[in-house]
């Protein structure tokens, strides 16, 4: 229960059908009180103007705790701040939501999960230049929360908000778009167990959201309405492209680590301005800024960052094109034989594109998928892809996978990014050469 017009419904529905219903909310959110708030603004005063200890006192040791707790609830506040979209509703108007639907209500608290499993994979994917979805890690990380309340709770099944169905399959559980065309959360399921999948219940995949709205005004008013959910969501996607992340990489982050070095114009290799730490930007970033305030390129961004070396290329929008997705760890469904190329679609968890494609498995478990017609744009390697049969409701899914890049031909040639002058020029001399002719024995 997260206060959401979705899990009250879920509730409601469940207990109709005669299941005696618990309601768990799992709050990532570390609550910093007045009292917390009190002591950072007087032991401020105690500390230099550089938030030190002050010499004279340098072997306190009650100074020295002070300042474990000042830092610790500085960051608490920090994290948020940052993450608030992330949180529930407040844990009162969730009790009300479960009195009013008759069932009891249990909370959990999980920040510090949150943070290990969630904050930090984010970090580290920005860090090394790789693309990171949040949300999956969220989604899991409530899934095996919930599985490990089971036993202590007497239950025996799980249910969730999700628009997703579960299907068994041969003695093996698959996933199924909702009746909706518009929700898909197969995606944030791809990552559970089969245990997992068989105690699942997921009972608003077979309503339409106009639907689920209907029966959620005889809940509450207080749930959060559809458009406040769309709200969040949005808000949660951005957050891996929030300057504000840069403020958390000093905790994790040795300042040896960090890089310093140029922003350079993949077409052509020049020099667009140097940047004083790589962090501070993301794949896919339109708007940057360089250490000297150069004009950024026109109807440009970021398409790579070298982790190692620091360096950060930009490529022009309208040069980016791709028709094959080369994709690793591929988890099979085994709903359909992939033994051969298979025609079906293959949509993205970023933002939820959908091709048409053939899919190819390789014996090494790396995947080939070449889309039905070349597209504009860049998929980055970490983006999570997931396969169905049909574009459409109650579509199977065949399975899914985590890419590694995603580029276009050019003679036969595979490239990730659009030729660079150097490379058109190689072009051009191998082109040149000529040909071997057959002279037929």
């Amino acid at each position: 229960m997260d206060g959401g017009i979705d899990s009250a419904v879920t509730a409601l529905l469940l207990k109709k059908q005669g299941y005696d219903c618990i309601g768990v909310n799992i709050s990532f959110f570390e609550r910093v009180t007045q009292e917390d708030e009190d002591f950072v603004t007087n032991f401020k005063t105690k500390l230099t103007p550089e938030g030190r200890i002050p010499d004279e006192l340098a072997d306190d040791e009650e100074m020295k705790e002070g300042l474990r707790r000042f830092e610790k609830i500085k960051w608490v506040r920090r994290i948020n701040h940052i993450f608030k979209d992330w949180f529930c509703a407040p844990q009162e108007q969730i009790k009300d939501i479960c009195r009013l639907i008759g069932i009891p209500f249990y909370v959990t608290n999980a920040s510090s999960e949150f943070e290990d499993r969630v904050i930090s994979l984010m970090l580290k994917s920005r860090f090394a230049g790789i693309w990171q979805n949040p949300s999956l890690d969220r989604a899991t990380l409530i899934f095996d929360i919930l599985n490990s309340k089971l036993e202590a709770l007497k239950a025996t099944k799980i249910a969730t908000g999700h628009y997703c169905k579960v299907i068994a399959n041969h003695g093996q559980f698959g996933l199924v778009r909702p009746n909706d065309p518009n929700e898909n959360d197969c995606h944030l399921l791809s990552n559970l167990s089969q245990e997992s999948l068989s105690r699942l219940l997921l009972p608003i995949a077979d309503l339409n959201t106009s639907e689920v709205d209907r029966i959620g005004a005889l809940v509450s008013a207080n749930s959060f309405t559809r458009e406040k959910l769309k709200a969040k969501k949005k808000a949660r996607a951005q957050t891996y492209q929030s300057d504000e992340l840069c403020d958390l990489y000093p905790r994790y982050v040795a300042p040896k680590f960090i890089r310093e070095s140029n922003i350079y114009d993949h077409s052509n290799d020049n020099v667009v301005g140097a940047h004083d730490a790589h962090f501070r930007y993301h794949l896919g970033q339109t708007h940057y800024k360089t250490k000297e305030g150069n004009p950024r390129v026109p109807d440009s961004q970021i398409v790579v960052i070298s982790m190692s070396r620091g360096h950060i290329f930009i490529a022009k929008n309208k040069e980016l094109e791709f028709e094959r997705i080369i994709c690793h760890h591929f988890e099979n469904f085994n709903v359909v034989d992939t033994a051969k190329p298979l025609e079906c679609y293959g949509s993205l968890l970023s933002n939820g594109n959908t091709f048409k494609g053939t899919l190819y498995l390789l014996n090494n478990g790396n995947i080939f998928f070449d889309l039905e017609d070349k597209k504009n744009g860049i998929v980055f390697r970490g983006d999570t892809i997931m396969f169905f049969l049909k574009d459409a409701p109650s579509a199977k899914a065949i399975g899914h996978a985590k890419v590694y890049q995603s580029g276009h031909f050019v003679d036969g040639q595979f490239y990730m990014l659009p030729l660079s002058k150097r490379e058109k020029e190689e072009l051009e001399e191998t082109q040149a050469l000529p040909k071997k002719r057959e002279i037929g024995f």
